[in-house]
């Protein structure tokens, strides 16, 4: 039984002498060297630990985020939620008590004061990671606009309408108010205006409500700042102003909705997705987040932020989807998938559909290419664009039963031509969005226990590294402006790095898809020294900022690439970019070196 636990230590001081004893006679000691990981991203727990000895960092997107140190415990997210998304790793060499989680929940049930504490840490861990995201979206919506936030549509009645009449559209149209026409005059009567009439001044409800409006609207135009908004409101007293664009009413902005907006924008999205009833409100909420992600990246929040909140509603978006337009049996009996960029966390503005559908062994759909087509088509109206390899849900290749992926990896695995070795490539970072998660694990661990040793398959699959030139010395200091050639940031950087790692992680059989997670990850193993890896991590987030302000500069175009022009950067940007180039060849030289790669 370990002796040098310390019941000093709050919550557990709670804990009687019985439970004391109970607690020291289930616990099992857990030792870990330097530099190896405790708890990985998104890996549910079975104990709770508790560091006696040693130092445990937190950490996010390669960021130290916290320390525990003896005394400290951690976490109880994995315990009692979905996972960390962070991953735990010891710095130094580590000694923690594991406390099994039936155990701590008798103990809660059993002592209401330690189960507060307990209920109260991991409460607390919760609004510590939302804060995060709060924090960083409110310095942000500072410069949101109101067409970034949820307008009602108008509800129009004529002024010769009864109360009858105006009570029965809101209720039809699930509306607060109603805007009265009364010849070239538009005025308003709320819900508020209809009670008060009918129930306190006793009106009939037979009684026109034109008179009754109030016709000195109080307007603001939909490119306003929002706080201008609330401004208005809170100058007039009033809870909804008219939103007009171009000279015309637009809609209403509900207070409510002014101060969801205002207090994390992103939530106000995904309550659009999650109360979506058809395919058209979801293509709306797509288009906010275009708008979102503009604000962010114009008020510096990292694209690492960026991403995470683009992959969480992008992924609410093609669950709802998919949930409009498929059959509940064909929900139960499916996985739907998202690979490339989408899989992997890391996807900015809209890009290319990389999507896929696992069916249940035995399972049939007969009108599955119906529904398929119509889940690409409504994707490509929301602004994704079809897959130019046609990976889509659309294409039967792409939706197939489990066995039938199965044989597919088997042939990726052992017959790799370059098709193949981009199947799998693709098919390696996905990640399962809908329908049964399940299918999707197994048919991954079939690729892992497929995998061998064999070093040429590793080489062939890592050779796409080398696929594009990436320039080096580009930026002197008598560098002119004037001969600087436009780079194809994807292929000169990005992609190297992307593929690199892929490779790096596929051959030691790991299960992170998003980069800079894998990085880490390999840095944990030693197959990346920390330096390295930490460069790569900051290189790879740079490249990526630079690709994103590229497309949103070019948003407007006919079609938007990858490219970015150093004649247009600011001098540190170039320099910057110069480096990561040159960070990058050096990342090729070690892939070429570790996997005999030939570079010539």
């Amino acid at each position: 039984m370990p002796e040098a636990f310390d019941f000093a230590v709050p919550p557990f001081d709670r804990l009687t002498p019985d439970e004391r004893t109970t607690l020291a006679r289930s616990l099992d000691i857990g030792v870990y060297t330097g530099d190896t990981p405790v708890l990985a991203r998104d890996e549910a727990a079975d104990c709770l630990f508790i560091v006696q000895k040693g130092l445990v960092h937190e950490r996010h997107h390669g960021e130290t985020v916290a320390a525990f140190g003896p005394g400290d415990s951690f976490d109880l997210r994995a315990l009692f939620g979905r996972g960390p998304n962070h991953s735990f790793v010891a710095t130094e060499d580590t000694v923690c008590h594991l406390l099994p989680r039936p155990v701590l929940v008798e103990l809660a049930r059993a002592n209401p004061a330690f189960g507060e504490l307990i209920c109260e840490t991991f409460a607390e861990r919760l609004r510590a990671a939302a804060n995060e995201r709060s924090n960083r979206e409110m310095a942000a919506l500072t410069m949101a606009r109101v067409r970034e936030a949820y307008l009602h549509p108008p509800v129009y009645v004529e002024a010769s309408a009864t109360l009858r009449d105006a009570a029965l559209a809101m209720k039809t149209q699930q509306a607060s108010s109603v805007l009265v026409r009364d010849g070239a005059r538009t005025g308003i009567l709320t819900g508020t205006d209809l009670r008060d009439r009918v129930v306190l001044d006793g009106l009939p409800v037979t009684t026109a409500v034109g008179p009754l409006a109030r016709y000195e609207l109080i307007e603001l135009d939909r490119d306003e700042l929002l706080f201008n908004a609330l401004i208005l409101m809170t100058k007039h007293s009033v809870r909804r102003i008219v939103i007009t664009e171009a000279g015309r009413i637009a809609g209403l902005l509900e207070q409510i909705d002014l101060l969801s907006a205002l207090s994390n924008h992103s939530q106000v999205i995904a309550l659009q997705v999650d109360r979506a009833e058809s395919t058209e409100d979801l293509r709306k909420a797509s288009a906010d987040t275009v708008g979102l992600i503009r604000t962010l990246h114009a008020t510096g929040v990292r694209v690492p932020f960026i991403a995470d909140l683009v992959t969480e509603l992008n992924r609410k978006i093609f669950r709802r989807l998919f949930e409009l337009v498929a059959p509940p049996d064909l929900l139960a009996n499916s996985c739907l998938l998202v690979m490339g960029s989408e899989g992997r966390g890391e996807q900015l503005l809209k890009t290319d559909q990389d999507n896929g559908l696992i069916l249940r062994d035995g399972y049939e759909c007969p009108d599955l290419p119906r529904i398929t087509a119509d889940f690409s088509r409504h994707l490509e109206a929301f602004g994704y664009p079809p897959c130019p390899g046609n990976i889509m849900v659309s294409n039967p290749e792409w939706t197939k039963s489990l066995s039938a992926y199965k044989d597919a990896i088997f042939n990726w695995i052992h017959r790799p031509d370059e098709a193949a070795q981009l199947n799998l490539a693709i098919f390696y970072d996905a990640a399962a969005v809908a329908g049964d998660a399940g299918l999707l694990d197994e048919a991954r661990g079939y690729l892992m226990a497929r995998l061998s040793d064999n070093s040429g398959f590793f080489s062939h699959f890592a050779r796409p590294t080398l696929a594009f030139d990436t320039p080096s010395g580009l930026f002197s200091t008598l560098f002119d402006r004037r001969g600087a050639q436009p780079i194809d940031i994807k292929k000169a950087g990005i992609f190297p790095i992307v593929h690199g790692i892929r490779a790096l992680a596929l051959e030691k059989h790991m299960t992170e898809t998003n980069t800079v997670e894998r990085i880490w990850a390999l840095a944990d193993k030693r197959v990346l020294d920390r330096k390295l890896a930490g460069e790569l991590a900051e290189a790879f987030t740079f490249l990526s900022t630079l690709r994103l302000k590229a497309r949103i500069d070019a948003a407007h175009e006919v079609k938007i690439d990858n490219t970015v022009r150093p004649a247009e950067m600011t001098k540190l940007d170039r320099d910057q970019f110069n480096d990561c180039l040159a960070l990058v060849k050096a990342f090729k030289e070690f892939v070429s070196y570790h996997f005999h790669l030939n570079m010539h």
